[in-house]
């Protein structure tokens, strides 16, 4: 099976989107599609050695839509791999009369001008055709119903697209929107035409312009408003910035003056091409396009693009920072620690592209009722018009059929979902929280309890607070030099303190053997042959774990070889600021905490009493923390909150997980959402979010079945006794109403306040 993914434009609805859909799942060679209307992408997993890529679009261009490759170079990969001449056979004619009309609007008819010219020729026809009906003036026969006939077709041609992508899709079998719009309209002019053959009847030619003119002008409103949704979802994608400037010698020195970087050349080149270790030279108003660490200047970054975070930061020598940051003030000199590829910055952008390429699980409902709801509409409208002919005349029964067309609006089920799904990722990702997909945004307002890790997660910021010495014989430079070097070779937060510690600015480095990371006990490695071992009481041989003694309310480290203990290093945590503030906001909303935290029981009990936690589980391996959240599951649905790194499995076991990011830790696999401000309170802003979300699309999935409920039986007089009837032309604002109505309740997410 291949996967591959492109987009497709032309699509109108929620009815488009899943007829597509429908139409290719039939097909024995489709494993998989999903379409999403807003973003008009389409990914599919198909059999390669039945059919290939040219053929799925032929197939999606008869029923009306235009697929396309999402770039030149996708396109000429795929047509390498498939043989010429059956490419030649599946490539459509594009030379036809449609082709040249198509080339005339692109050229001459932009959408705003296609508007104008539709709503001046309707008023023409209006006032045309109300003046002989109110007998506000009379023309000849000939001028004024030619002229309506002419204006009638100037109209048309504006929404040409409804009628071409309405019956091909219903030729298909897998009417949208626009057939409903282009059967009405096409009956009431074929039945105006009666008056060329001298049959009397009553012209419909302005019910035609107004319907086309008003839906015209309802799908430009929305499509603004879409626009503005994906623009604000996908403010990260917009880089324009596409080079950056490399010191053209290597700089193999960590510490070097600046003076020294500012006298070395430079060269342009791609930020795709930079390499880890490329020293790279960033002037202010420049994008940081790859994670690095600062080697001469100091400058104010603005981190917001990351983090969301508005007040600006000060970078200076052997400062880590992101990708995505923006430079301020000054020159900077930075050694990259990534590729473009593996950046904090790619990580994001992938992340934001998946979430608005997703589904959330509430938008099956409006798919599958997409999928019936055209067909129904148009039996529905069969039966009225039918049963109004034989009620009262051919006339009137045309009329009901048109307005029960015409009314129906599956635009407002389809966009329910998605567009309050992107107006919540948007505002998501400017508070630095990034969803992997639109399930993980709604199933995190369903949760009933979380379960925090300790370490990197509610506290921050370790620094080592004593150092006790058990060996006489080094002092504690040399003791200090041996923990550096195992921590060397890792990006856990306890690294980091050692890192900023006073003793770290002449700590000497050596040679490791053997090294390995055990996760929640450690690290162990052989320097200068003789094995060492750094981390809590568990990673000591047994017979060492007896003499061992924990520091209470403190983090306990132990450096040790075979034989005996050397040293004892005490850390101290430190709460963050807001994290008693989120859990109080928690538990308002009836959620309570846990606390799982590989720490010792000392300084795990301290820290939930700070907190407040009474649920409290120390001295847990990461196989535990899993056990705890299985155990849990079977009555909760649990959030966990992790740093993401040791907390892998307990994440994923998780029924929603959320990991702190590090510039280390990019966006960990096991997680369903990514927080790159370091903020507990991020955490409940999230869960907030979400609810208001699931809100909001509720509202909107509510509001557009009650208008179908309501006015389509309306449209097919059903109260016709009590002489209630709707005209087409009421019928078709009320529809682009209906639509307009979803994207504007949409929009009030904006609003939404971040604590």
């Amino acid at each position: 099976m291949k996967e591959d993914s492109f987009f497709i434009e032309q699509m109108t609805c929620q009815a488009c989107s899943s007829g597509i859909e429908r139409a290719l799942r039939r097909k024995s060679f489709c494993e998989d599609i999903e379409v999403h209307l807003l973003t008009k992408k389409a990914r599919i997993r198909y059999d390669e050695t039945q059919t290939n890529l040219e053929d799925i679009f032929a197939l999606i261009r008869k029923m009306g839509y235009e697929p396309h490759y999402e770039d030149n170079t996708q396109k000429a990969t795929a047509l390498d791999t498939q043989d010429a001449s059956h490419n030649m056979s599946s490539i459509p004619n594009r030379f036809s009369v449609n082709a040249l009309i198509e080339s005339f609007d692109a050229r001459f008819l932009s959408p705003k001008k296609k508007i104008i010219i539709s709503i001046c020729a309707t008023l023409i026809t209006l006032i045309l055709s109300w003046g002989e009906m109110f007998h506000l003036f009379h023309l000849p026969f000939e001028v004024s119903y030619f002229s309506m006939l002419f204006l009638s077709l100037v109209v048309a041609h504006m929404g040409r697209g409804f009628y071409i992508r309405g019956f091909k899709a219903l030729f298909m079998r897998n009417p949208n929107m626009d057939s409903l719009i282009a059967i009405g309209t096409t009956s009431a002019f074929l039945y105006s035409l009666q008056g060329m053959f001298g049959i009397e009847s009553h012209a419909y030619f302005d019910s035609v312009c107004v319907i086309i003119t008003l839906v015209l002008v309802g799908k430009s409103i929305e499509n603004v408003s879409k626009k503005d949704a994906l623009d604000s979802a996908s403010l990260l994608l917009e880089i324009n910035q596409k080079s950056i400037q490399r010191l053209t010698m290597s700089v193999d020195s960590q510490v070097i003056s600046e003076s020294q970087l500012s006298q070395m050349s430079c060269e342009n080149i791609l930020a795709q091409d930079v390499k880890e270790g490329d020293v790279l030279k960033v002037l202010p108003g420049e994008m940081i396009m790859v994670d690095c660490v600062v080697l001469g200047g100091s400058s104010s970054l603005d981190t917001s693009a990351i983090n969301g975070e508005s007040v600006p930061t000060l970078a200076h020598n052997g400062e880590e920072v992101f990708s995505g940051s923006i430079n301020l003030d000054s020159v900077l000199y930075v050694r990259a620690q990534k590729n473009a590829k593996q950046s904090a910055l790619a990580q994001i952008l992938s992340l934001v592209q998946k979430a608005q390429e997703s589904k959330a699980p509430i938008a099956s409902l409006a798919d599958r009722i997409a999928g019936i709801f055209v067909p129904i509409v148009i039996s529905l409208a069969l039966i009225a018009g039918a049963f109004w002919w034989g009620m009262r005349d051919f006339e009137f029964g045309l009329s009901i059929f048109i307005a029960t067309l015409v009314i129906s609006c599956p635009c407002a089920l389809g966009l329910a979902t998605p567009m309050a799904i992107l107006h919540a990722q948007s505002i998501s990702n400017k508070m630095g929280v990034f969803f992997k997909d639109a399930k993980s945004l709604q199933i995190l307002g369903e949760i009933t309890h979380i379960a925090f890790d300790k370490t990197g997660t509610l506290t921050q910021g370790l620094s080592i607070e004593q150092i006790q010495i058990f060996d006489n014989s080094k002092n504690e430079q040399e003791v200090f030099n041996l923990a550096y070097t195992l921590e060397s070779t890792s990006y856990h937060i306890i690294a980091e303190a050692f890192q900023t510690h006073p003793l770290s600015k002449n700590a000497t480095l050596y040679p490791l053997q053997e090294s390995q990371n055990v996760i929640g006990q450690g690290i162990k490695a052989k320097i200068n042959d003789v094995f060492y071992f750094l981390g809590n009481i568990t990673l000591l041989p047994k017979h060492l774990q007896k003499s061992a003694q924990i520091k209470d309310d403190k983090i306990t480290l132990f450096l040790a070889t075979d034989e005996c203990i050397i040293a004892q290093f005490s850390l101290q945590d430190h709460i963050k600021a807001d994290a008693s503030l989120a859990l109080t906001y928690f538990k308002q909303k009836g959620i309570e905490s846990s606390l799982i935290s590989g720490d010792n029981a000392q300084n795990t009990q301290k820290i939930a009493q700070m907190l407040d936690i009474s649920d409290v589980y120390p001295h847990t391996l990461p196989s535990e923390k899993m056990r705890i959240l299985q155990e849990k599951s079977t009555k909760h649905k649990v959030l966990m909150v992790g740093d993401g790194i040791n907390d892998a499995p307990a994440l994923a076991s998780a029924f929603t997980s959320a990991a702190f990011a590090s510039l280390h830790d990019i966006a960990t696999q096991s997680a369903d959402i990514i927080i790159y401000n370091h903020k507990v309170m991020s955490i409940y802003n999230a869960y907030a979010l979400s609810k208001a979300t699931i809100l909001n699309i509720k509202q909107n999935l509510g509001f557009a079945f009650c208008y179908n409920v309501a006015f389509i039986p309306l449209a097919m007089g059903v109260f016709g006794g009590f002489g209630i009837f709707l005209h087409p032309m009421f019928c078709a604002l009320a529809m682009s109403l209906s639509s307009l109505s979803v994207v504007f309740n949409a929009a009030r997410l904006k609003t939404f306040k971040i604590l």
